[in-house]
């Protein structure tokens, strides 16, 4: 059973990324959203919730999307028991949060 929720949770973002790289970004949100509400109380799927998260805002700061990067963390943090999660989960969000919130400040300091 443990093992089926997680192939469904991996088989979910397989379905879910692609719209995420192609823009897609209407039916790309309730995905997400599904995907994320999936066995909240199990620290393993978590993780991967999470890293999974970590790894929107990278790739929309590769795009030059500072914002959208701080929504996914916002989002991350809101929703995944940051109890579950280890140290190095942790510091991938902090930092993804610290890239993000420079590239904004020179943004705004650009203009």
């Amino acid at each position: 059973m443990a093992g089926d929720i997680r192939e469904a949770l991996v088989a979910r973002v397989k379905l879910i990324d692609p719209l995420f790289r192609r823009g897609e970004l209407e039916p790309f949100w309730p995905m997400l959203r599904e995907l994320i509400a999936v066995a909240p109380n199990r620290a393993d799927l978590s993780k991967k919730k999470s890293h999974y998260l970590a790894s929107l805002a990278a790739r929309s700061l590769a795009r030059g999307d500072p914002e959208s990067a701080l929504e996914f963390l916002e989002y991350a943090d809101r929703t995944v028991d940051e109890s579950h999660l280890t140290p190095f989960l942790l510091e991938e969000r902090a930092d993804y949060r610290l890239q993000a919130q420079e590239a904004i400040r020179l943004t705004s300091g650009a203009r």
